[in-house]
Formats: C-alpha cells, sequence, structure tokens
C-alpha cells in the first residue's frame, strides 16, 4: 500500500476539487479530445468510465439523460467541443497499445491538477457481451450464470483473475463487477443471467471467489447493485423499478453483500430501485439515506466506497433534475456518482454541486467523508504508484498470457451443454442439408475481427459439414429477416436457430416461436441455440436446445461440438 496522509491532502484541497473527487465521468472512444482534457483539468473527477462500445453516447442526446421541464423533457444538443457524430458507427478499432496510451493521456492530464490525485479508469466486462473494450484479441468469459451453473467456484475465481489480467495490463484500474444480484426472476429483463444463481448462497460464493480473482490480478472491485436488482420486473435504464417485497424476503438478497463486506469487498454499486420495505418514501436506493448510510454503512458496516450507477439513467431522471440527483444521492451516501452522460449537461450540474455545498445542502463533513474513502481505496490498490501509467508495449501481456488464453477455453468448454435432445435430433448428421438462421450477437458486431465476427457459428460448422447455408438476421429479427427466412425453409429439413437474448435490445423469441410452429407444420426438426435457460425463453416445445452463456469464439466453437459432435 503506498503510503499517503490522506486528511492532509483533502485539507489542502479546494471545495471543487473536492466535489470533482465525487465524480466519475464518462468517455467512449480512444482519442484523448480537447472536451475530456478540459474536464479532466477543470472539474478533476475520481475517475473516468471509458468504452469503445459506440462511438458516441450524445450524437443528439441520450434520452436518458436529460432533466424535466413541466411535462416534457429538456433536449441537450451538443455544443463546441462536445461529440456530435452519427449515431450507430463504431468506435475505431485500435491495438491494446494504442489504447493503453490513449489512457496514460487522461491519466497524466490528471496528474497535473495541483493535487495531482491519480486517475482511475474503469469499466464492465462482467461476461457475454458485456466488454468495454472489446478489441486487441481481448479474451471474453461467459455470463456469470454460465460459470455459476458448472458448480465449481474456483472458476469464478480463475476467470475474473483473467479478465482482471486483461484490463490490468491495458492500464484499467477499476471494474464494475462482480454482479451481487440473486435473480429469483426468471422474468427479469435486466439482470437474468448476469447472476451468478437464483440461490443467495450459491451467488454469494461464486462472488466471493470472483472477488478474490479480482484482487489477485490487482483490481478494484464493484459489487451491484444494491441492496438486490434480482427480484425485479422491470429495467432500470427506463423507469424507476419498484420491488414491493416483504422486508424478510429482501434481506435474502443482502446474503452477497454481506459475504464481501467481511472479505473486503472496496466498492459497492447503488441500483436505481425503490424499496418500500426499507425506505417508504419510494425514493431509489441511490438516492435513499434509510439503504445507504443506514443499511449499508451503519447496519453492514460498509467501510469502502459507493459509488451510484450511472445517475443519467431512466430510473433516476424520470423524477429528479440530474444535478437534484447528484446531490441528494451524495447527501444519502453515496461517495461516488457515476456521471457517463458525455453532453455539455456536466457544465451546468458541476456548480450546482458546489452551490449545494456552500449553501449547506450538502455537508461538507458528507463530502470529505466521501473523498477519504476514495483515496483510501486508491491507496490500497497502489494506485499513486505513478499515477497508474502502464507501458504500451506491454499493454496486451494479459491478453496473451497463457494462463488467460487456457481459462477462457475451459470456461468456454464447460458452460456449454446440451439443455434438451428429447428426439435424439444431436449430433447432427454431417452429410444433410442444413439451415442455420443466425442472429448478430452484440459481441460479434462490437468486435468484427476475423476471429470474432458476424457469422461466427455458421463458420464454426464448417469444421464438419459444407451442407450448411446461413441467413443472418439482427437480434430482433426484423420483418426483413423473417421474409428471409421463411423463403428459404425448403431448402433443408433441418433448421437451426439461434435464440438469443439480449437485455440492451428487444429479443427475437416471438419470432423463433413463430418459426417452430412453422417447422413442425412443414415436417421438418428445429434445433435452437439459446444463451438463456429460462423457459419463458425456450418453451417446453423446443425438443433440442443448446445452451451457452457466451458468445466468444471459444464457446461458439463449443457450440459448434454439441450441435454435431458424438456426445
Amino acid at each position: 500500500m503506498t503510503p499517503i496522509d490522506i486528511p492532509a491532502t483533502i485539507a489542502r484541497m479546494t471545495l471543487e476539487e473536492k466535489i470533482g473527487q465525487c465524480l466519475v465521468i464518462g468517455f467512449v472512444g480512444s482519442v484523448a479530445t480537447p472536451e475530456i482534457l478540459r474536464r479532466i483539468r477543470e472539474f478533476k473527477p475520481a475517475g473516468v468510465r471509458v468504452g469503445m462500445t459506440m462511438r458516441t453516447k450524445t450524437a443528439v442526446h441520450d434520452p436518458y439523460a436529460t432533466s424535466r421541464e413541466h411535462a416534457g423533457r429538456v433536449i441537450r444538443r451538443p455544443r463546441f467541443g462536445v461529440k456530435d457524430f452519427i449515431p450507430g458507427i463504431p468506435a475505431p478499432h485500435c491495438t491494446a497499445g494504442q489504447w493503453c496510451a490513449y489512457l496514460n493521456e487522461l491519466k497524466r492530464a490528471a496528474l497535473g491538477n495541483p493535487a495531482a490525485i491519480p486517475l482511475h479508469i474503469t469499466v464492465d466486462m462482467e461476461g457475454e457481451n458485456s466488454a468495454d473494450f472489446p478489441h486487441g484479441g481481448m479474451r471474453f468469459f461467459p455470463a456469470c450464470m454460465g460459470i455459476g451453473a458448472t458448480g465449481d467456484p474456483e472458476l469464478a475465481r480463475r476467470a475474473a483473475r483473467a479478465a482482471g489480467r486483461e484490463l490490468k495490463s491495458l492500464g484499467v484500474s477499476w471494474i464494475h463487477s462482480p454482479v451481487l444480484d440473486v435473480n429469483t426472476n426468471a422474468l427479469n429483463p435486466e439482470i437474468g443471467v448476469r447472476s451468478y444463481s437464483s440461490d443467495p448462497d450459491t451467488a454469494a460464493r461464486f462472488a466471493l471467489k470472483a472477488l478474490e480473482g479480482f484482487r489477485e490480478s490487482g483490481i478494484i472491485t464493484t459489487g451491484k447493485h444494491f441492496p438486490g436488482r434480482g427480484a425485479s420486473t422491470q429495467d432500470a435504464h427506463g423507469e424507476l423499478p419498484v420491488i414491493d417485497l416483504p422486508e424478510a424476503e429482501l434481506r435474502r438478497h443482502l446474503i452477497p453483500y454481506r459475504t464481501l463486506i467481511d472479505a473486503g469487498l472496496p466498492c459497492i454499486m447503488t441500483a436505481h430501485t425503490a424499496y418500500p420495505a426499507y425506505d417508504p418514501s419510494g425514493r431509489a436506493a441511490t438516492l435513499s439515506r434509510p439503504i445507504l448510510t443506514g443499511l449499508l454503512k451503519t447496519e453492514l458496516g460498509f467501510k469502502g466506497v459507493i459509488t451510484t450507477d450511472d445517475i443519467t439513467m431512466g430510473g433516476i431522471v424520470a423524477e429528479f433534475e440530474v444535478a437534484d440527483a447528484c446531490i441528494e444521492a451524495l447527501a444519502a451516501g453515496a461517495d461516488l456518482v457515476l456521471f457517463r452522460d458525455e453532453s455539455n449537461l456536466l457544465d451546468e450540474v458541476f456548480p450546482q454541486l458546489v452551490d449545494a455545498v456552500k449553501s449547506g445542502r450538502l455537508p461538507l463533513e458528507r463530502i470529505e467523508d466521501a473523498v477519504a474513502r476514495v483515496l483510501r481505496v486508491k491507496a490500497e490498490y497502489n494506485l499513486w504508484e505513478s499515477g497508474g501509467i502502464q507501458d504500451p508495449a506491454h499493454a496486451a501481456d494479459g491478453i496473451n498470457d497463457p494462463e488467460v488464453r487456457d481459462t477462457a477455453a475451459e470456461a468456454a468448454r464447460r458452460t456449454v451443454s446440451i439443455l434438451r435432445n428429447a428426439a435424439g435430433v444431436l449430433p447432427l448428421p454431417c452429410d444433410r442439408r442444413i439451415l442455420l438462421v443466425e442472429q448478430i450477437a452484440p459481441l460479434h458486431r462490437l468486435v468484427n475481427s476475423q476471429e470474432c465476427h458476424p457469422g461466427l457459428l455458421w463458420e464454426n460448422c464448417f469444421r464438419y459439414s459444407d451442407q450448411v447455408g446461413m441467413v443472418e438476421t439482427e437480434m430482433s429479427f426484423t420483418e426483413s429477416d423473417r421474409e428471409r427466412v421463411r423463403a428459404r425453409l425448403d431448402e433443408a429439413d433441418l433448421i437451426v436457430t439461434t435464440n438469443y437474448y439480449y437485455r440492451r435490445g428487444s429479443a427475437g423469441s416471438d419470432f423463433v416461436r413463430e418459426l417452430a410452429a412453422e417447422v413442425k407444420a412443414r415436417g421438418k426438426t428445429l434445433v435452437v441455440v439459446t444463451n438463456n435457460p429460462y423457459e419463458h425463453i425456450n418453451p417446453p416445445e423446443y425438443e433440442t436446445v443448446v445452451l451457452t452463456y457466451g458468445n466468444s469464439p471459444e464457446s461458439i466453437r463449443e457450440v459448434a461440438a454439441k450441435l454435431f459432435e458424438n456426445q
């Protein structure tokens, strides 16, 4: 642990610097624009949440990041140095070294500030389609539920260690994992396979091992989403969910948190969800003092950092102005506010945070306590050593580590399975014509490299048969997709279709049900490849189902093997 006098450091800081150290701001891409460098110099944030998964979050303006104005919403369009790109165009590919050098530029800008507090870099990398940096040959791991389904918590440790090893070499210091939600609701649209288990004790065992693995790699971890989103039927990205369960039932969802807090979990992320049994006011946990200070800090004794989820998500801005939400979150007990919006909104919000402290609405003592908690975690994880600067020449060391490669292959092998083979259709014959209907998995679209790209399952089928045709579709099965599939059903008696669920886009399960009925009516055979084990995605009439919890090249190879090899 790097020695640092935290009280003395805080005493030297201006109010504006203290406010900045309660913020993590968002930035997408691989170019350090004058705007992001200005924000680091002017607002002096604690960290930057980075990513490559979209070219810009605010091409016009993210609908989540809008404030209320009477019955309508204020639409803020980008100004001056803020990106105003066409949405939907991917960020440019870059090597691991190039991305590391870009992150170093952000870090050096922070070290040039008066307090010289190192900037932490944070990402999402949960597994399956969650990959904020998908380039440079990154190895990807199955969703948490797949790891949990193996019954081997040690695999959770090794998978987390491998993912952390990759990220640490790139220059990432903080990860928004592990997921501690216990998915007790099969219809949950937001958590699902992101959870290790529907059983709280099992989820706790696997998450604890994941914490160990991330810690071994030297990366700061964030348990989420407190006090538990697994029972929800709503998605907090678009609205404020309410989990109206008895307190005794809600407290079972705290078991993973209790377990990891006892093990020294450094950070916890809040849920943009209301829990009337904990706080009858109906406020989201993110803004609830009874939940954050009363339950988490006082009762559970959490001494680490509390970070909000993205404060500009629909679950918050549906009810609060963004500045008010930031103020209320900090007052409730949050130590970091995650502010992923890239518009000019931060220029409006920051002065209001400063004014809230000056007016006494937001106590200075609360801000200084938050800053102290953040600085302690940074010191514990040695961010003061060279400010977290990494050598770009070694940025791919984690990606190329044989242990990482082998762990990715093992995780894929152990998490792909045959869910059903009632009619004994599998293995598929190699000498008969097969039509594959393959959705474009989000990970394949993001990566789009020679190793990982749309059509990857089709390509892997070539190892077994040259009699496989393919129709590529969007995840949601557009009308055009549906027409194209139906037009080709007579080409083969064996139809294989993917049935992927993706929480950020509409699922195509309704069409797969229609397809199953039509295939059966034509006297043909259907095989379904899915990434979700729940029955509402895979009803009993799907007699042959292959289950994968990941879309990595390793996982897709295993899917093809399950389709064609003798079991």
